[in-house]
């Protein structure tokens, strides 16, 4: 099924390239490279090959090559168009990379609904040079969106909606999104289908409701570990690595399955644990379960120092977390740099390897002394 047969083109920068020229990729002298990606991942919607590979990011494993149907962008794109009331009229902002499928998703939906895909090379404040002074959406990582509000505000403000992905958003930007009145939400998912398959609109309340995209079903096993089915994409129900409070109308995330700790039988997710400590610690850090001879695991603080010492005592995380005595961390241990993947988020089981090896470093210094 070619959903894109019917496409007549793309919209990009003003510009209208017809689907006849984009197949043999002709006509394109005086494009920019990121332009050109563009066009070439258009191209391959309207070629006559069935499925289109995309790669994911590699955040909770290994990268690895996914082989999609046509018609499974075609309902990824057409579902979010609707949710954004996105029309031909509609001018969009793309400066997300091409590699992964947050930016190939963006060529999609224009490309569904015929509106205009502005492409501004991906940068950390995107809207700084842009002359336009309205857009009706646009697609952004959470540093971006800091980028954003620490540098273009208004700009910001005039975006009618703003969608924050590709990694976890701090408490911090939430507040500070919601204080300058931006119209931000937050999107849920993953490349497995095809980007997200539920929204939030954000708030400043702390747990914010992801809602799913019309046509997605979720449900939970007895630990809390989302499962989705979205026809046309997923084969059937897919298992998710989330932790998930479940609701009648939508869900709350609560965090990931692989990061869960066991210390001494308790069960601690570690990103409830690192909200409640988000107003003490300024910088990268993160909540782990480091190997204990007697609880299995231990909780730890693990923070990124920068070849700085780590401003924040044990003391006082461990009063932060007063009413949940389990959740306390039992150290703090220091890493100079945090290991990140492609798209900025931190590689937590090697960071926490290179933790191990950095407390057994500041031990020994110790035992010289």
């Amino acid at each position: 099924m070619k959903d894109f047969a019917s496409c007549k083109g793309i919209k990009l920068n003003g510009i209208f390239y017809p689907s006849a020229d984009l197949l043999p990729l002709l006509n394109m002298k005086g494009l920019s490279e990121f332009e050109l990606e563009i066009l070439d991942f258009a191209s391959k919607l309207l070629d006559d090959k069935d499925k289109i590979k995309v790669e994911t990011s590699g955040s909770t494993g290994k990268p690895k090559v996914i082989k999609f149907q046509k018609s499974a962008f075609a309902v990824s794109a057409k579902a979010t168009n609707s949710y954004f009331e996105l029309t031909e009229e509609s001018v969009v902002l793309l400066a997300l990379p091409m590699r992964y499928i947050a930016g190939k998703m963006m060529v999609a939906r224009a490309m569904a609904g015929g509106y205009n895909l502005l492409a501004i090379d991906p940068a950390g404040a995107p809207l700084k040079n842009l002359a336009r002074t309205h857009l009706d959406f646009m697609p952004v990582t959470p540093f971006q969106a800091l980028k954003s509000a620490e540098e273009t505000p208004a700009s910001l403000r005039n975006v009618h909606a703003v969608l924050i992905g590709g990694a976890q958003m701090s408490e911090a930007l939430q507040t500070r999104l919601s204080m300058l009145g931006v119209k931000a939400y937050v999107s849920f998912g993953m490349t497995e289908t095809l980007s997200h398959f539920a929204i939030a609109k954000l708030s400043s309340e702390p747990d914010i409701k992801y809602v799913p995209l019309k046509g997605v079903s979720l449900k939970t096993k007895k630990n809390g570990q989302l499962s989705v089915k979205w026809k046309g994409i997923t084969d059937g129900w897919l298992a998710t690595n989330d932790l998930v409070d479940l609701q009648k109308d939508g869900f709350v995330w609560l965090g990931r399955g692989d990061n869960l700790i066991n210390s001494g039988g308790v069960k601690v997710i570690p990103e409830r644990v690192e909200k409640r400590l988000a107003h003490l610690i300024h910088g990268n850090y993160f909540v782990a379960g480091i190997p204990h001879k007697r609880l299995g695991e231990e909780v730890a603080l693990i923070v990124e120092t920068r070849n700085e010492p780590h401003q924040v005592s044990l003391p006082d995380v461990q009063h932060a977390l007063a009413d949940t005595p389990f959740w306390q961390p039992r150290k703090i241990i220091d890493v100079d740099k945090f290991l990140y993947t492609p798209s900025g988020k931190v590689k937590r089981k090697e960071v926490v390897k290179k933790a191990i090896i950095s407390e057994l470093h500041q031990l020994a210094k110790a035992a010289k002394k």
